[in-house]
């Protein structure tokens, strides 16, 4: 499945192909997938009651723009186009372009929908400058040796790809393929479980909500572990959105990886594609670190 990134003004929109599955048996039966909103809204219609609208609606602009309608009508285009005809424009909604200063992005659930994560700006949690300075220094540091590690093993797999023609050992070896972003995550997610163990859990006192805290100072909670975290995605370049922030719920990271929707538990020390299973996902399919570590070991050993 690949995605496509393009950019209309101020927005971000991630789409998905549309994916051809053939199934197996005495008659092959093609089917084609549903499109997902980007695609089919990009080529919905802008005509209602015979009257086409196209000059002053474009229903992928309206479906972006009111986060009202997306609840209510989803991506059904004759609704929105409907909506737009009977109330927007007595409203003076504007359908004719996009509104906004926030960049949104539209990703795979990694299902069959889609989701629209808004880009964010990030708290630090309450740091000093010099207690932001230190943490950020350790998340940079813990993240490019995520992506040393990253790279080593791709090149580590391609060298053990092109000699295993001449292996005739006949030994196993377990195949290391090359690092995905949701394991990245993961691994990350790992390190910073491991500096909370070494740490006291707290919801109380002044730096337990912060990377700091988790980092340096050996106090955390669910808002400092997901902050810590968040700050390493920040250097490997991944967006996340703080989930449940101020709340008294589990807090974790939402994150885009490898075109899709996932998220980041540094509480958990996992990672996934789709939901969080506090939101519904699944445990079983979780990328853990204990499951993915193998492949940054391989980056670590001498060749």
């Amino acid at each position: 499945m690949k995605c496509f990134v393009k950019r209309v003004v101020s927005f971000v929109l991630i789409s998905f192909a549309v994916c051809t599955m053939v199934l197996a048996g005495p008659s092959r039966l093609q089917v084609q997938a549903v499109d997902d909103p980007y695609t089919a809204l990009s080529k919905a219609t802008t005509v209602y009651n015979g009257v086409d609208y196209r000059g002053e609606y474009n229903p992928l602009y309206y479906y972006l723009n009111y986060q009202d309608l997306r609840d209510a009508f989803g991506a059904d285009p004759n609704k929105l186009v409907e909506h737009w005809v009977i109330f927007g424009k007595k409203e003076k909604r504007v359908a004719n372009r996009l509104i906004g200063d926030n960049t949104d992005y539209i990703v795979p659930t990694g299902d069959t929908g889609v989701v629209i994560i808004a880009k964010t700006s990030h708290d630090n949690g309450g740091m000093s400058y010099e207690q932001e300075v230190q943490a950020r220094s350790t998340a940079k540091q813990i993240a490019e040796a995520i992506n040393n590690a990253a790279e080593a093993t791709s090149k580590s797999s391609s060298k053990s790809s092109s000699k295993s023609g001449d292996d005739s050992s006949g030994k196993s070896t377990k195949k290391t393929k090359d690092i995905k972003d949701v394991e990245k995550v993961a691994y990350a997610a790992g390190i910073v479980r491991a500096y909370c163990d070494q740490g006291t859990f707290t919801t109380s006192g002044g730096i337990n909500q912060t990377a700091y805290g988790v980092f340096v100072g050996g106090e955390y909670s669910s808002a400092g572990a997901t902050r810590a975290l968040g700050l390493i995605l920040d250097y490997l370049g991944i967006t996340w959105v703080h989930k449940n922030i101020g709340t008294f719920e589990d807090q974790y990271c939402q994150v885009i990886v490898d075109g899709k929707e996932g998220y980041g538990d540094g509480m958990k020390a996992a990672a996934g594609y789709g939901k969080h299973p506090y939101e519904g996902g699944k445990d079983k399919d979780a990328v853990t670190y204990a499951k993915i570590r193998y492949k940054f070991d391989v980056a670590t050993q001498r060749q």
